[in-house]
C-alpha cells in the first residue's frame, strides 16, 4: 500500500483516472446485484417449487390412502347387501313352502267348517221327528267330533298362518338390510371415486411444481455464467485498482497507509451502508482506520496524525509533567 496524505488522497479520487475506474466499479456492482438477486430469486422459486412439489405428492398419496378406505367400505357394505340378498331369497324360498302349508291347512280348515255346518243342519232337521232320538244322538256326536276337528285345524291353521307372516317379516327385513347397504355401498363408492379424482388432481400438480422446480434449475444454470462474470469483473476492477492507484482493495473498502502512523491507514468506501458499521457508510467517503480495529471503528478522516498520536506528540511538545521527575528519583533511591 501506498502512502498518501489526506489532501492527495482526495485530489487521487477526484482524478479522471480513478473516476473512470470508479464508473466502471459502479456499473459492475449494479450489474452484479442485478445478476445476484435473479439467481437468488431463481434458487428460491425451485426451493418453494420442491417443497410445493413434494408437499402435494404426500397429500396425493395420503387422499388415495383415503380413497382406499372408502373402497374398502363400499366393498364391505356391498357384501352385507349381497349377503341380506341371498338370506332374503332363502327365507323367500321357505316362505313359499310355507305358504304352501298354510293354504293345504286353510282348505282343510274350509272343509272342516262345512261339515260343522252340514252336521248343524242335520240336527236341525231331526229336531221335529221323536223317534229319531239316536239318530239325533248320532248326529250331535258327529257334530261334536266336526268341531273337534275344527278347531284342531284352526289352532293348526292359526300356527302355520304365524310361521308363514313370521318368514314374510324376515324377507321384509333382509330385503330392507341389503336396500340400505346398496345404498350405503353406493355412497362410499362415489366417495371413493370423488377422493381418487381429488388425488389424481394433486398428483398432476404434484408434477407441474416439478416441472416448475426443473424449469427454474435449468433458467438458475444459465444465469449462474453471468454472475461469475460479473464478480470476475468485479474481482478484476479490484485487483486493477490495487495496481493503478497503489492500495490494497477489499470487498467494501480501498485501503490507503497513513503517512504518519504505521498502524493507521485510510478506508475509502466503495458501497452505501446504513448498518453494520459504527457510523453511517457513504461512497468514496474516506474515514480513518486504525490495525487494532480495522473497519469495525471507523472515524472521520482529517490532516495531520490521528488522535492518540496527537495527544502522544504534544505530551513530548510540552515536557515532562510536574511530578514526575520527584516521582521517578523517589522510585531510584528504593532500588537496592
Amino acid at each position: 500500500m501506498r502512502a498518501f496524505r489526506l489532501r492527495e488522497l482526495r485530489e487521487l479520487l477526484q482524478g479522471q483516472p480513478f473516476a473512470a475506474w470508479w464508473t466502471d466499479l459502479v456499473e459492475a456492482l449494479a450489474a452484479e446485484r442485478e445478476a445476484r438477486a435473479r439467481a437468488e430469486e431463481l434458487a428460491a422459486g425451485q426451493r418453494l417449487a420442491e417443497l410445493e412439489a413434494e408437499a402435494a405428492q404426500r397429500l396425493a398419496i395420503d387422499t388415495f390412502s383415503e380413497a382406499g378406505e372408502a373402497d374398502e367400505q363400499a366393498a364391505r357394505l356391498a357384501a352385507e347387501a349381497q349377503s341380506h340378498e341371498v338370506r332374503a331369497l332363502e327365507l323367500v324360498a321357505r316362505f313359499e313352502e310355507q305358504r304352501f302349508r298354510t293354504s293345504d291347512v286353510w282348505y282343510r280348515l274350509g272343509g272342516a267348517e262345512r261339515a260343522v255346518e252340514l252336521r248343524r243342519e242335520e240336527i236341525s232337521e231331526l229336531a221335529p221327528r221323536p223317534q229319531g232320538d239316536k239318530a239325533r244322538a248320532q248326529a250331535e256326536a258327529a257334530l261334536r267330533l266336526a268341531e273337534r276337528q275344527l278347531q284342531g285345524l284352526q289352532g293348526e291353521y292359526a300356527e302355520e298362518d304365524r310361521k308363514r307372516s313370521q318368514l314374510w317379516d324376515g324377507v321384509e327385513t333382509a330385503w330392507n338390510l341389503s336396500f340400505e347397504r346398496s345404498l350405503l355401498a353406493a355412497e362410499h363408492g362415489t366417495r371413493s371415486r370423488r377422493i381418487t379424482g381429488r388425488a389424481e388432481q394433486l398428483f398432476r400438480d404434484a408434477e407441474e411444481r416439478r416441472e416448475r422446480s426443473r424449469s427454474l434449475r435449468e433458467e438458475a444454470e444459465r444465469v449462474a455464467p453471468a454472475l461469475a462474470e460479473q464478480i470476475r469483473r468485479r474481482t478484476g476492477l479490484l485487483q486493477a485498482a490495487a495496481e493503478r492507484f497503489g492500495c490494497l482493495a477489499g470487498e467494501a473498502f480501498l485501503y490507503f497507509r497513513h503517512p504518519d502512523d504505521q498502524r493507521a491507514a485510510w478506508a475509502v468506501a466503495l458501497r452505501e451502508e446504513a448498518t453494520g458499521f459504527n457510523v453511517p457508510v457513504r461512497p468514496l467517503e474516506v474515514y480513518l482506520v486504525h490495525r487494532a480495529h480495522g473497519v469495525a471503528l471507523l472515524r472521520p478522516a482529517r490532516e495531520g496524525l490521528p488522535n492518540p498520536l496527537e495527544r502522544g506528540r504534544r505530551r513530548l511538545a510540552a515536557g515532562p509533567r510536574r511530578g514526575a521527575l520527584r516521582d521517578r528519583t523517589a522510585a531510584e533511591a528504593e532500588e537496592p
